[in-house]
């Protein structure tokens, strides 16, 4: 997968980590994560096709581990 594909992806995932915190899933807008994940709206349609595309993909990735893998490529980063 491309670089750019997989910042994209990893921004969106905190941002909507984030603004699942805040907010209810229901008030939780295409915009909002967007400007949260500091992407273009056209980026995100290029991706998904709505939110609730997204939120599939999001639990998909919360189930493949996602969050795991990025902390233990971080705990590595900091031993090195």
């Amino acid at each position: 997968m491309d670089l750019r594909i997989k910042k994209t992806y990893r921004a969106l995932f905190e941002a909507f980590t984030e603004l699942l915190e805040e907010h209810r899933f229901e008030d939780v807008t295409v915009a909002m994560l967007c400007d949260r994940a500091m992407i273009r709206r056209t980026t995100f349609y290029k991706h998904f096709r709505d939110k609730n595309d997204y939120f599939a993909f999001y639990i998909d990735e919360l189930m493949s581990g996602l969050p795991q893998k990025r902390a233990d490529a971080d705990g590595a980063e900091g031993a090195e």
